[in-house]
């Protein structure tokens, strides 16, 4: 239980590694404080000798202060059209400082620290569909697995339901045709949030893009796809149709939804208190086992400035653009 990260200072060439159990989740919002109140916060935090496992991290910051250079991903971020809106913003916060959000994970983390980390991890099978499974499935009135399909001929856009698109990869080539016989739909606006995952085939150049950043996939995948290229990442819905040279005009969130957006990323969250969540947890079952860092309440603290702000304006929603 908890939303565990990782903060990587390299200062004076050296680098040292903190840990937060609570703060993966609100790693826009904390970056949002600045560079200072950042800084200042991931000091606080317990200092670690080793990376989290794949398999346990939710985000990961690096600030080089040598070089005035952060890098960061989280878990929570979810790339929409709002996110450069909040890179922009952000800058601000950060005056002189470069800032990468980072949309391969902890692939992007290993060569950037020049370390070995993905080849210490673990891999976990990925899950076979059926053949008549795919060609069965429904769509989601939730959420669903947007196909493109590019042939050179047309291009053929379809959804699955209940089957995410590590699990079409995993299929194989021969998944495609399947694909090509099941029903088109139009793809979906941004804003109408209906769109769980992306995966973008291109036959004629055996190009392939998903949305998201998956450890071990294409490590599983690539011999089922002789002679294709993945392109892996973070890149959300709208910007997995970008690199596919897709026209998003009539797709992409309004502005005034980009602002919406933007300002839940950067709100701060009420404060979590591990002790009461604790509490809650032994009133459920009283042999409930805690590890110690479930108790870790380090978090940025708020000003006075803040704290007023909150108590005046707690029925109504803040706005931060």
């Amino acid at each position: 239980m908890g939303q565990r990260a990782n903060y990587i200072f390299i200062e004076n060439s050296q680098k040292t590694i903190h840990y937060s159990h609570w703060r993966a989740n609100v790693i826009t919002s904390d970056l949002y404080l600045g560079e200072k109140r950042f800084i200042d916060f991931v000091r606080s935090c317990k200092s670690v000798e080793v990376l989290l496992n794949e398999v346990w991290i939710e985000g990961c910051v690096i600030i080089n202060i040598d070089k005035k250079t952060l890098y960061f991903w989280s878990l929570e971020f979810g790339t929409t059209s709002a996110t450069d809106f909040y890179l922009n913003k952000l800058q601000q916060r950060w005056k002189g400082w470069s800032l990468n959000l980072l949309y391969n994970q902890m692939y992007d983390i290993e060569q950037i620290l020049d370390i070995d980390y993905i080849s210490q991890q673990e891999q976990f099978p990925l899950l076979v569909k059926t053949t008549e499974e795919i060609i069965n499935d429904e769509i989601s009135e939730f959420g669903n697995t947007i196909i493109i399909i590019k042939t050179g001929i047309k291009t053929h856009i379809t959804q699955l339901g209940g089957i995410d698109a590590s699990e079409v990869l995993n299929y194989g080539e021969s998944v495609i045709d399947i694909l090509l016989n099941k029903k088109e739909y139009p793809l979906p606006k941004e804003e109408e949030d209906k769109v769980f995952e992306t995966l973008i085939f291109d036959v004629v150049n055996k190009e392939m893009i998903i949305d998201k950043s998956e450890f071990g996939l294409w490590e599983q995948c690539q011999n089922k796809w002789e002679g294709y290229n993945l392109t892996m990442g973070d890149f959300g819905y709208i910007g997995a149709l970008k690199l596919a040279n897709i026209n998003i005009e009539q797709l992409v969130m309004s502005v005034e939804k980009i602002k919406i957006a933007f300002n839940d990323q950067v709100m701060r969250p009420e404060g979590f208190d591990p002790q009461k969540m604790a509490e809650r947890l032994l009133q459920e079952d009283k042999d409930f086992k805690f590890s110690s860092d479930f108790f870790d309440s380090a978090k940025p603290p708020f000003t006075l400035i803040e704290k007023f702000i909150r108590t005046i304006s707690k029925p109504f929603k803040r706005q931060n653009y």
